[in-house]
């Protein structure tokens, strides 16, 4: 809940009226009622000012969930070490090294040898699945795409197609 409340800090001290407002945060081990908390809050928060929106980009149950999908469609809810672990062997296997956590070039990594759109597809197909469930009951899954997403469009035309 923190994540939702630091936003809002921010828009208020910077007397935000209108944009986009983002906040990416993985599961972890918090509690249910946090992790699906944020997302609440964020939809009461968009009604107040259309112009002001509030999106939450989760991974449940870590990031390294969202960084898998670039390799594979995976549906096994396993602990947050598995995934690190199916990274570790994938890097290997590509010849890439290890992976470590907080890689200063996992975008880099991620484009090159894996698919940003093959990521977002697995992702779209996860959370279509899991409709109507609480973000906590999508698990693993990860809205992390809807940000890229985002973010993709303004990159330049050519690189664009890498994600869509």
């Amino acid at each position: 809940m923190r994540v939702i409340g630091m936003a809002e800090e921010y828009v208020k001290k910077n007397r935000l009226q209108k944009g986009q407002i983002w906040c990416v945060y993985d599961k972890d081990s918090f509690p249910a009622q946090h992790f699906n908390g944020v997302a609440e809050c964020a939809e009461k928060l968009n009604k107040q000012n259309p112009e002001l929106q509030y999106h939450t980009a989760w991974s449940n149950e870590c990031i390294e969930f969202w960084f898998l999908l670039h390799f594979a469609y995976y549906t096994s809810n396993n602990h947050r070490s598995e995934y690190k672990k199916f990274l570790n062997e994938k890097f290997q296997e590509l010849g890439i090294g290890k992976y470590e956590k907080n890689m200063v070039n996992i975008f880099e990594l991620l484009m090159e040898y894996g698919s940003p759109k093959l990521a977002i597809r697995y992702a779209k197909r996860i959370i279509k699945d899991g409709q109507g469930k609480t973000p906590t009951e999508i698990a693993p899954g990860t809205k992390v795409y809807e940000l890229v997403e985002e973010l993709a469009k303004y990159l330049p035309e050519k690189v664009q197609d890498t994600f869509r």
